[in-house]
């Protein structure tokens, strides 16, 4: 048994000592903080309860802060929403008492005043803020949500985020609404806006009636026309009366004054009851828009008609051939109208021209000679008004009556026209689909037909196989039959236009097709396979991509290769950006056409929101596709600049481009180093003209630089090189106006336009001192229709005396009313045909070639090459004037002879000296005046009626004495007939030589001389001669031009020779040798049509995207009121009542659904805020049992604690240290 020893009795009764003393320290820990434990180690597991449970209730103190905070935002929010609904109420009680039809115009203007007040306090409520805190402005809580744009709109500034708290753990909740939640973009706004026009627009096109469609109300409104047969002179002018629209017989209305007729109009519908019209004018740029916008923001559909209330004309009678009148005695009773009988007295001196003044002078009627002079014309000054002309005595050949001695006027009414009308289309406004005009049937000749007509949830689809050749009336009819009772199809004729016969003056009567959803909803139509009928037909809505070559992505040095190429497409006015990454449009390196197609619908169909665009795939083999807008609203794609800034703005990838659905004008391809300049070109809208002043060494990149920095952002200007920057491959420029309208561009002086190939219009550059020869026509096919101009019979419009290039435009922008064709005088005496529509057009010129030998000669003026304005002809030592009388006197007059101070010229008084000269030669010519003019014109006449002839050998004279057709400058190409089937050809074995002049626009003339060409002197020209010709054309350039390379010469196996100028410049040949002058006859153009780009349809020169739809804004409750107003001060009770009350009401009730949801999240809060302090009361209860002492149960346990201790240590005390007593014991 083991020992027990003094030590271990101490060190046991230590140990339990220090125990006691340790147990005792606790309780008076415990005692003085009231807590169970003072670390973790004295109880881990009560410990960790009690710190969860302390958490829980911090956790549960801030959930009922955030509620409180949530609580507080929402009650303020629902105080705001309350106020609204009054609001809203308010608003509907007025509509309602708006619609009473008791009311009157200050009625309804005091309650519109009021709706607009309410939309101001609305407004206010809405900007509601708590502690500078907006309640709906999203997360941007620190932005007034609700403001006012330029024009007073009311615009959301916040976002559509949301306030959250945390109101319990991982539960976050929304406290707050943002304004698009309250205020939803719920309704349409339907707006037509015009493309941009100039200040000093005039519309001066025939009588038309405008139809307005309002959701399911139509209204018309009548533009009429302001024309009176004559140019409101008193001076009588052969285009009096003869029922053509010539200069000055037109008075157009401006802008402000149509917006002012359509507001007014009551006489079809009220119009104001429906929309209202507004014209925004744009100072800083000089331009100006008419605006439609429906009042209760339901579509707007606009159709054009012709009018068919036909207005009275001036009655007429056109007198008989009277070539060979014989005046004697005789009277013409005049009865006009309800007025007295005028007698008219003939007496034997009276010529046909003095009985028309005669008559002239009578009250109210007219009377003129007809264009030949042989027949004269009777005409009432007033429409409507009839008259009758008693004849007698000599009178009685002057006019037709049929019965008796009486020739009596009919009744005449203005044609119906719809070539010069289409106000609508012209302005971009025109919703319904109006195609081409047809003088014929309709021939399928280029494949099988193919087109798909949408509209909303209708369709249907036309198949016609090739070959078939339709009238306009069976061709509507098939898409009749396909399309059911949901589409109208109109045939809509006009009638032929001759006026009295007297001229050549005449237009065709046509057919158009109008077509249209019988409900006023959007159109689409387009080709469904690549036969490109609905395009050239002229009621294609799709943007079609072409099938040439390859479409790549450009190779550009020092850029990352996957770079976006990035469009911009316009759907409705509203830009959408579209990228388009190489992997996901050109994965094996060639751009996929369908590809890119896809991703422009996604992209720009996701930025939307909705569905506005779509495709179809018309040849998978190619991936020709067509782009279209699903809701008919106008469509535009264009490329936008390379994104690195190196290449920015200057360069673009030009994949619109090159796939051919780049809205405008797209120019071909031409060499990157061409420097075309010097010259000035012109491009223009219908609203916006600019002028680009280009330097002789600039390259095509800095050409489109130019434009664009010209131009001031109103037009979109991109350049696409494929292999930058090499600057000698082939380029290609792009021009789109920014307003959709389309674009023209041509050359003002120089030919640089043309040699970018980017011209789209006909340049007309006759020679100084041109004027019309009698009986020469003007014809210009545009849209289907020709209008024929007989130019010998126009107004002389600035009264020159003489008639010229500038009475031509005149005349042209006269007859075609509707801006069809614009003619625009330049400054350098030229004349650009354009047209506005972007119509493709063409121009044909007929004059009359005399078929035997005249009595009269007259040169065109002989006017210096250098300048104009001075008489001159540079002649040549030898160079000699042959005149031939009756076709058996000839005598040839050298022309050096009369230059006095041998200076290589005839000025005016030496010309004069010639031509007395000749006349002096009276044995040689009896009966014959020769003379020239102050103005350069060498004239022969026989006074016997004898023929003469005029032949020189110098080039100018010679010019000046061939028929010129005014064509003759608008091509840049000129060939002959095949000279080797007539070689040997004679040429002048010298002196004088034979030459050869080429005319290039813009450049002096260069002459080549034929006989240097005569190698072995024999005074012709071999076949082996003859091949010759093109070098030395070259070479004559050269010498004259060194190093511009102006023009390329070649002849063919047949001998035709071809010249043709390089950059675009026309060009004309002549020559004084008579074998080469008639083998040039054909040059003489008949036609020119101005260039199109490859994107151009057969209806227009560019890619042009008409719409079937009004832009259709989502809007909210604010822009409803707007409209409310314009509905009340309307007094446009049928839509307050069908439109706009079920507008009120839904705002009202998502307003209830926003207060609602609302106060269910304040009802949930204020249930969680009860929970949570609920819950406290127990944690605490809880918390309290894990950690805190209870102090009766401590405090005893303390004082058995110390008095086990004390007990100890007594004990301690005395085995430690035992005194003399205990140790005696």
């Amino acid at each position: 048994m083991p020992r027990v020893t003094n030590s271990m009795v101490q060190n046991l009764m230590l140990s339990d000592m220090h125990n006691n003393l340790s147990r005792l320290l606790d309780y008076q820990q415990q005692l003085a903080s009231g807590k169970k434990h003072a670390r973790p180690s004295d109880h881990p597991i009560d410990v960790t309860r009690e710190l969860a449970l302390q958490t829980t209730l911090l956790e549960n103190k801030q959930y009922i802060r955030n509620q409180d905070d949530a609580m507080t935002w929402l009650s303020n929010t629902d105080a705001a929403f309350n106020q609204m609904t009054d609001i809203a109420h308010r608003i509907r009680e007025l509509t309602i008492y708006a619609g009473n039809g008791a009311l009157g115009p200050g009625e309804t203007q005091a309650i519109a005043a009021e709706i607009n007040e309410l939309q101001e306090e609305l407004r206010n409520i809405a900007n509601y803020s708590v502690e500078g805190r907006f309640l709906l402005s999203g997360l941007s809580t620190g932005v007034r949500p609700f403001g006012r744009d330029a024009q007073g709109n009311v615009v959301y500034n916040g976002n559509t985020g949301k306030v959250q708290y945390e109101v319990e753990k991982s539960v976050v909740g929304n406290v707050s609404f943002h304004g698009r939640e309250v205020f939803q973009e719920q309704f349409s706004s339907n707006t037509l806006t015009s493309v941009e026009l100039p200040m000093d627009f005039v519309w001066s096109g025939r009588d038309e009636i405008i139809q307005i469609a309002v959701g399911e109300r139509t209204v018309k409104v009548r533009l009429s026309e302001d024309w009176t047969d004559s140019d409101r002179s008193n001076i009588v002018e052969l285009t009096d009366f003869n029922r053509f629209r010539d200069y000055g017989e037109v008075e157009g209305l401006t802008l402000d004054q149509i917006a002012e007729q359509i507001n007014t109009s009551t006489e079809m519908g009220d119009v104001s009851r429906l929309l209202a019209v507004s014209v925004q004018k744009d100072s800083a740029s000089g331009t100006q828009r008419l605006v439609f916008r429906s009042h209760t923001g339901e579509p707007i559909q606009v159709t054009g008609w012709p009018e068919t209330d036909l207005v009275d004309q001036p009655q007429a009678i056109l007198g008989e051939d009277a070539s060979g009148w014989i005046s004697g005695e005789g009277s013409i009773t005049v009865f006009i109208g309800n007025k007295d009988e005028v007698d008219v007295a003939i007496d034997p001196s009276d010529t046909l021209s003095s009985v028309a003044e005669k008559l002239s002078l009578v009250a109210g009627l007219s009377a003129r000679l007809s264009p030949e002079g042989d027949r004269l014309l009777a005409t009432a000054e007033n429409p409507g008004v009839s008259f009758r002309l008693e004849l007698s005595g000599s009178a009685r050949g002057l006019f037709p009556t049929p019965s008796g001695h009486t020739a009596v006027s009919e009744p005449s009414k203005r044609a119906v026209d719809h070539s010069h009308i289409d106000f609508a289309s012209l302005l971009g406004l025109e919703t319904t689909l109006k195609s081409v005009q047809f003088n014929s049937d309709i021939a399928l000749d280029n494949g099988d037909l193919h087109l798909r007509f949408e509209s909303g949830a209708n369709f249907a689809e036309l198949k016609i196989e090739a070959g078939k050749t339709l009238t306009v009336e069976q061709f509507a009819e098939r898409i009749r039959q396909v399309a059911g009772d949901w589409l109208e199809v109109v045939v809509q004729e006009d009638e032929t236009e001759k006026g009295h016969d007297t001229s050549l003056s005449l237009e065709e009567a046509t057919r158009r097709l109008i077509i249209r959803p019988k409900e006023n909803k959007p159109l689409v139509v387009f080709d469904k396979n690549s036969s490109g009928y609905a395009l050239n037909l002229g009621f294609s809505t799709a943007l079609q991509s072409n099938a040439g070559s390859a479409v790549v992505f450009p190779n550009i040095p020092c850029v990352d290769d996957n770079m976006a190429a990035q469009l911009k497409v316009t759907v409705g006015g509203k830009d959408f950006a579209v990228k388009l990454y190489p992997d996901d449009v050109a994965p094996a390196g060639t751009v996929n056409r369908t590809e890119v197609m896809k991703q422009i619908v996604k992209q720009v169909n996701t930025a939307a929101g909705r569905t506005v665009l779509g495709y179809t795939v018309l040849d998978a083999a190619t991936g020709r596709s067509a782009l279209y807008s699903n809701n008919g609203e106008s469509l535009r794609v264009v490329d936008l600049p390379i994104a690195d800034p190196s290449f920015n703005p200057s360069y673009t990838a030009g994949i619109a481009l090159q796939m051919g659905i780049a809205s405008g004008l797209t120019g071909g391809s031409v060499a990157g180093d061409i420097t075309p300049g010097p010259g000035t070109l012109r491009v223009e809208s219908l609203g916006r003209t600019v002028d680009i002043d280009i330097s002789a060494g600039d390259t095509p990149k800095m050409i489109a630089d130019r434009i664009r920095n010209a131009s001031g952002g109103w037009l979109d200007v991109n350049f696409f090189d494929a292999d930058l920057p090499d600057g000698t491959s082939d380029v290609r420029l792009q021009i789109a106006a920014k307003d959709g309208s389309p674009v023209s561009v041509f050359d003002v002086e120089g030919n640089v336009a043309r040699a970018m190939r980017i011209d789209n219009a006909v340049r007309i550059a006759p020679p100084p001192g041109w004027s019309p020869a009698a009986g020469e026509t003007l014809s210009i096919t545009v849209d289907g229709y020709t209008h024929t101009i007989d130019l010998g019979v126009i107004v002389d419009s600035d009264q020159s005396g003489a008639l010229d290039i500038g009475d031509v435009a005149a005349a042209i922008n006269a007859r075609f009313q509707g801006q069809d064709i614009k003619a625009t005088l330049l400054e350098n005496g030229a004349m650009a045909l354009t047209s506005p529509r972007g119509y493709a057009f063409t121009v044909a010129s007929e004059a009359p070639v005399p078929d035997a030998p005249t009595d009269s000669i007259s040169t065109r003026p002989l006017l210096s090459e250098t300048d104009p304005s001075e008489v001159s002809l540079v002649i040549n030592a030898a160079d000699t004037l042959t005149l031939t009388f009756d076709g058996a006197i000839t005598e040839d007059f050298p022309m050096n002879f009369y230059d006095i101070d041998i200076d290589g010229r005839l000025d005016l008084p030496e010309l004069q000296a010639m031509a007395a000269a000749i006349q002096a030669h009276a044995s040689f010519f009896p009966d014959i005046t020769v003379s020239v003019s102050p103005q350069g014109v060498l004239s022969v006449q026989s006074a016997g009626g004898e023929p003469v002839a005029l032949a020189t050998t110098n080039i100018q004279l010679k010019e000046a004495m061939s028929p010129y057709s005014i064509l003759e400058s608008t091509s840049e190409q000129a060939e002959t007939q095949p000279l080797f089937a007539s070689a040997p050809l004679d040429v002048s074995a010298g002196p004088p030589v034979d030459t050869l002049r080429i005319r290039l626009d813009g450049y002096a003339p260069v002459d080549i001389d034929l006989n240097a060409l005569d190698a072995n002197f024999s005074g012709t020209l071999t076949i082996e001669e003859l091949e010759d010709l093109p070098q030395a054309i070259l070479d004559a350039f050269d010498l004259a031009y060194p190093g511009m390379g102006l023009v390329t010469a070649s002849i063919s196996g047949e001998g035709v020779l071809t010249v043709r100028s390089t950059n675009g410049a026309a060009l004309r040949m002549s020559a004084t040798s008579a074998d080469f002058d008639e083998a040039m006859s054909p040059q003489t153009l008949s036609s020119a049509t101005p260039r199109r780009d490859d994107n151009g349809s057969g209806r227009y020169t560019q890619n042009v995207v008409v719409r079937t739809a009004s832009d259709s804004r989502r809007t909210d409750f604010f822009g409803v009121i707007e409209k409310l107003a314009d509905a009340v001060s309307a007094e446009d009770r049928e839509g307050l009542s069908n439109v706009m009350l079920g507008q009120i009401d839904d705002f009202i009730d998502n307003l209830l659904r926003c207060r609602t949801s609302g106060g269910a999240i304040l009802n949930r809060y204020e249930n969680n805020q009860a929970r949570f302090k609920q819950n406290n009361v127990y944690v605490t209860e809880l918390y309290s049992k894990v950690s805190d002492v209870d102090l009766a149960e401590t405090s005893t346990k303390f004082l058995m604690a110390q008095a086990v201790y004390q007990s100890s240590l007594a004990v301690i005390a005395k085995i430690v240290q035992p005194t003399l007593v205990d140790f005696l014991r």
